[in-house]
């Protein structure tokens, strides 16, 4: 049985379909949807690890415009189901590979590009690391 469930959420439209599918697959289960900004070298707070757990309509004002659109994102996709919102900062990957260890999670949900061969090792896979370094069970969204 799957009663917790991790949705990485970006503003892609895959992100959207991950959201989706997790809400439409776990209908019992309780979703936390996380979302990873990385602010640029000289914005950088001194602790990128802050954390900012709270009901969606209260992430106004955290984050930049960036964030913003990803938690109206998530209000759209979420159409009045209450979920549980995380805002970290930090690399993506290292932080969602964290984030999800300490959460005891029973299951991850991430949008992918499924990107294979050159690309895949040029760009890196924030999905891929999250596979690879955790035992949750992780379903890819593509």
């Amino acid at each position: 049985m799957v009663d917790t469930v991790l949705v990485a959420m970006d503003d892609s439209p895959l992100s959207r379909e991950a959201l989706a599918f997790a809400l439409d697959t776990f209908p019992e289960a309780e979703i936390t949807v996380v979302h990873v900004a990385y602010p640029e070298i000289d914005m950088l707070p001194a602790d990128t690890s802050e954390v900012y757990d709270a009901a969606l309509d209260d992430l106004d004002g955290v984050g930049d415009e960036a964030a913003q659109a990803v938690f109206e994102s998530i209000r759209e996709v979420a159409d009045g189901r209450d979920l549980s919102v995380t805002f970290l900062l930090g690399e993506t990957d290292r932080r969602l590979v964290e984030y999800t260890e300490e959460g005891g999670f029973d299951h991850v949900v991430l949008g992918t590009h499924g990107r294979e061969g050159l690309s895949r090792l040029l760009l890196g896979s924030v999905s891929e690391a999250v596979v690879r370094q955790t035992d949750v069970p992780t379903t890819l969204v593509r």
